[in-house]
């Protein structure tokens, strides 16, 4: 089916593409899509919102919250891309690529149309079809964005629930916010991939600018319109739902990007294991009978074109230059900093290294003239030492405490918040503090039962 068009940027609906029309017809799916932009991104601080929605309920409600909250909505161009069933309420934004739900094949391809709506906005922002915005979103974002002093900035991060986030006047009740540093292999060999877990939520420990990470989130991203024209979402990616952020994040590191969570949060998700309202939503997964389980397929491709499966030769090439690495940073010294092993498929923790600073100080020491970190310079850089030492350094000595603390008190809670930071700080096993309050507990609890 060909897609119904409201998209009044682009075509009026039922009008045909033509070399003079801003519009072309994918090859691979009949639809007709708007033609990538390629024109100067403006130097304003006008910002390009890209919401993919789902069947979703909620999308008017989001473009609603983003425009009534806003410090200047003038500046603020919507794009939606709605895959919508008949008789699924429709989103009213101002500009909306409206296709059959029949014909989803899943988040990358919506975002890829979605990517194809940009018109040279200064800014370009990605968010999920759930969220809602705190008063003056814009201009935070724009602000931290200036604070990086980072030309090749995106700031992105798995969102905060949206519960007790905003106060009736629409205002950020949070001080905290979540970073991006917990990732390990999911999916089924060859094709495994990294999939980003729950991040931990903390106050900041960098103060006056966002703070860098080494991965990018797919709900939240905001960063130069040049990253959408650089780092397209890939054409070919049918029914992949996990694994669409670490093939946007890699191949935007190896164009030059550098990832950041921001300093303050004001846009928020609605999950839906915390929603009533969101506990029976619609997933694109419904309609995989029609797509001969191409997901296999699509991860090959995803991949393989990001270096992540080495092994993998037989995959679908198609375009592999425009949705594939870049040639600014070797993908080699991605996952060489963040301790990724391709061959075994094998991932270390990397939040004792993130969430405490050490890889943005680090990190930022090193700099391009446009801002971006200089990794030539990071060669010898070990990441697996610096995490030793932030252990040894502050992470055991705080154990150590905790642990005499908790046996001076002899108290079932403190040994037991104590033996948990023990464990967070992979204190050895043979630390006689660590056994002695370990025997403690255990007598603690034998006495109880009997």
């Amino acid at each position: 089916m060909l897609a119904v068009f409201a998209v009044r940027r682009f075509l009026p609906t039922g009008a045909a593409p033509g070399p003079e029309k801003t519009t072309e017809v994918d090859p691979r799916t009949g639809l007709i899509v708007p033609k990538f932009y390629d024109g100067p991104v403006r130097s304003d601080d006008s910002i390009f919102l890209m919401i993919a929605s789902y069947r979703d309920f909620q999308c008017s409600e989001t473009v609603a919250s983003a425009l009534s909250r806003a410090d200047h909505p003038e500046r603020v161009f919507v794009a939606v891309v709605q895959q919508n069933s008949e008789g699924d309420e429709p989103c009213e934004a101002p500009n909306v690529f409206a296709m059959d739900a029949a014909d989803a094949t899943g988040p990358v391809y919506a975002r890829h149309i979605g990517s194809r709506m940009y018109r040279g906005e200064a800014f370009a922002m990605q968010v999920d079809a759930h969220v809602q915005f705190a008063r003056g979103w814009d201009s935070s974002l724009v602000d931290e964005w200036l604070s990086a002093g980072n030309e090749m900035a995106v700031l992105s991060t798995y969102l905060t629930d949206v519960q007790h986030s905003i106060d009736a006047n629409g205002h950020s009740l949070r001080k905290t916010r979540p970073i991006m540093c917990n990732s390990d292999y999911e999916g089924r060999p060859p094709a495994r991939y990294l999939r980003h877990g729950a991040q931990p939520e903390e106050e900041p420990v960098v103060e006056g600018e966002p703070m860098m990470q080494p991965f990018w989130a797919a709900g939240f991203s905001f960063g130069r319109g040049h990253f959408l024209q650089r780092v397209p979402y890939d054409c070919c990616l049918p029914m992949v739902f996990m694994g669409e952020e670490i093939s946007i994040g890699i191949r935007g590191w190896t164009h030059g990007y550098d990832f950041y969570t921001p300093e303050k949060s004001v846009v928020f998700h609605e999950y839906a294991q915390k929603s009533a309202r969101r506990h029976k939503v619609h997933l694109f997964f419904e309609q995989q009978q029609q797509q001969h389980d191409t997901a296999a397929e699509s991860l090959k491709r995803l991949t393989a074109l990001i270096g992540m499966a080495p092994d993998v030769r037989d995959y679908d090439a198609t375009d592999a230059q425009k949705y594939g690495l870049g040639t600014k940073r070797r993908v080699e010294d991605f996952y060489r900093l963040f301790l990724v092993n391709t061959l075994d498929r094998k991932a270390q923790p990397l939040c004792k290294f993130v969430k405490t600073g050490v890889m943005h100080r680090a990190f930022s020491r090193w700099r391009l003239p446009d801002g971006s970190v200089d990794y030539s310079r990071l060669a010898d850089f070990d990441t697996a030492a610096a995490i030793k030492t932030e252990l040894d350094t502050n992470w055991r000595p705080r154990a150590l405490n905790a642990l005499q603390k908790a046996l001076d008190h002899n108290e079932r809670a403190w040994l037991e918040n104590a033996l948990d930071i023990a464990k967070r700080a992979e204190l050895p096993e043979d630390t006689d503090l660590l056994q002695m309050a370990k025997t403690a507990l255990h007598n603690i609890l034998k006495t109880r039962n009997n």
